[in-house]
């Protein structure tokens, strides 16, 4: 029988990169070895959606699974199907007219809602989505003040109810259900401060109730049931940074303790001297207790000793990708590409200046941004403020990296920092060059400057507008410095090494 495996963070979802990616594609790698499963403390009502959407895209392995807490206890708790009376009472819920009850029904056909009123008192709000199922249900007191919130899924069970503090319409309670319409887990909240103050496991079993303090210790209860669950000891890989105290906390007899580091673990400006990040505290004060601690690149490893004095156990593992065959698309000489979330720290708004450089020298370049997140508005704004509309375009998420990267001349990186950026291993093994920033940590570790992509110096927005011109005043230059890049990147960040280096770590846990 296969060792376990967990590999722990936050949240998974559809359109999230990073950490997510990173995640399934080790899974993928190790799961000849392992018998891997991936772990999420957040809630979501539609984890197994995401799970077989992922899975159809090819992205999570087949044999792999995804498995969140609150869809654990659920399923652990559940003893048959739905009632007819929860059935019934769903069923009731989702029809526009109800009987008794007076209805505004003129924002149903436009925002699909409506308010209901007994004898002109505001009673209760109901939402539904496009597809007409019924999404949740506000009810009211006199005062109209939200009181509660019954939360639907498609099949139409009630798996969430969420009690409100009147004044503040903040959370107090969060009720989440069964299949069959028993309460199995009761959360409480300081509606001033919206944090999680008790949690409560109900056993609908046996009536029996198990009280944590916070929301952490319930978690790690929860990861302490599944280590002692396996007959051989497990494995925990921690990719969450915010979720390493609760690997932290489980018994060490009963799994081995394993904290990756993806990002740069500094606070602004993100060199070495700066504060250490909030949610790499536990990480970096604890290496002791951790059987292994795994950072992208040598210089980041140096600067981890350097600080907290410790290095047995810890190891550069930086991230791959498999080497593939490019489909024959022909270099757009005048495209150039970035991908990258749409938030600050990715500072996109220097190259879309930078951009606008460049088009005074080749009019005819365009700039194509893929990715998502909070600052998609403010980048629009900023590229119809500088009148670029004809050559910036932003192209939203995308999941063939390798269409994008290869169609195109040239990619930039403008990042405030990095842990490694995979987006220039997936750029370079597209047999396109990168211009990034020279930030810590990756593109240093990366790039061989002018030999199979360029650095520039941080944040010097006009050095970064002069070589994206050189490049797209000079194609072959940048075809020939793409040809040298997939070569490097190949030899260097292939997923064979990637995996014999893991393999190397995880077999070696004492």
């Amino acid at each position: 029988m296969k060792q376990k495996l967990f590999m722990l963070v936050w949240d998974m979802d559809i359109n999230k990169g990073g950490i997510n990616r990173v995640m399934m594609n080790r899974s993928a790698l190790l799961n000849d070895k392992y018998d891997c499963t991936l772990l999420t403390l957040d809630f979501k009502k539609n984890y197994n959606d995401i799970k077989e959407k992922l899975k159809k895209s090819g992205r999570l392995h087949p044999k792999v699974n995804i498995l969140n807490v609150h869809d654990y206890y659920r399923d652990y708790f559940s003893q048959s199907k739905p009632s007819k009376d929860q059935m019934n009472y769903y069923h009731t819920q989702k029809e526009l007219y109800e009987e008794g009850f007076q209805v505004q029904d003129d924002e149903y056909s436009n925002n699909n809602c409506a308010r209901y009123f007994k004898n002109g008192v505001y009673i209760k709000y109901k939402k539904w989505d496009k597809k007409q199922n019924l999404l949740h249900v506000d009810f009211f007191n006199p005062q109209r003040q939200r009181l509660s919130r019954e939360a639907f899924s498609e099949e139409g069970l009630m798996y969430k109810k969420t009690f409100f503090e009147p004044q503040s319409n903040n959370p107090i309670q969060d009720l989440f259900y069964t299949i069959d319409g028993k309460c199995f887990l009761t959360k409480w909240y300081n509606p001033t401060t919206k944090k999680i103050s008790n949690v409560f496991l109900i056993n609908p079993l046996d009536n029996t109730i198990k009280k944590f303090a916070s929301n952490q210790s319930f978690n790690s209860y929860w990861l302490e049931t599944l280590c002692s669950d396996q007959p051989k000891k497990p494995i925990i890989i921690c990719d969450g940074p915010g979720s390493t105290s609760v690997m932290l906390n489980v018994d060490s007899k009963l799994c081995y303790k394993v904290s990756a580091i993806h990002s740069n673990h500094f606070s602004d400006p993100h060199t070495y001297g700066s504060p250490i990040k909030k949610n790499h505290i536990d990480i970096l004060n604890n290496i002791k207790k951790e059987d292994a601690l795994i950072v992208l690149t040598e210089t980041q490893k140096k600067d981890i000793i350097k600080q907290f004095d410790h290095s047995n156990n810890i190891h550069v593992i930086p991230h791959s990708i498999e080497p593939f065959k490019n489909k024959n698309l022909a270099k757009d000489e005048k495209l150039v590409t970035m991908i990258a979330r749409y938030h600050p720290e990715k500072r996109i708004d220097l190259a879309i200046l930078a951009f606008k450089n460049v088009i005074k020298k080749v009019p005819d370049a365009k700039l194509e941004i893929y990715g998502d997140g909070p600052a998609k508005e403010s980048l629009k704004q900023l590229i119809k403020e500088n009148h670029l509309e004809n050559n910036v375009f932003l192209k939203g998420y995308v999941n063939n990296v390798t269409e994008v990267f290869s169609s195109s001349l040239v990619s930039l990186l403008t990042s405030k920092y990095e842990g490694f950026s995979l987006v220039i291993i997936e750029s370079m093994m597209s047999e396109t060059p990168v211009i990034s920033f020279d930030i810590p940590y990756g593109p240093s570790d990366i790039i061989i400057d002018g030999e199979n992509s360029i650095l520039v110096e941080n944040s010097n927005v006009e050095k970064f507008s002069e070589q994206i011109t050189f490049l797209l005043k000079n194609p072959q230059t940048a075809i020939k410095m793409g040809e040298a890049a997939k070569k490097y990147a190949t030899k260097n960040y292939s997923t064979k090494d990637h995996t014999k280096k893991w393999l190397k770590v995880l077999e070696n846990l004492k």
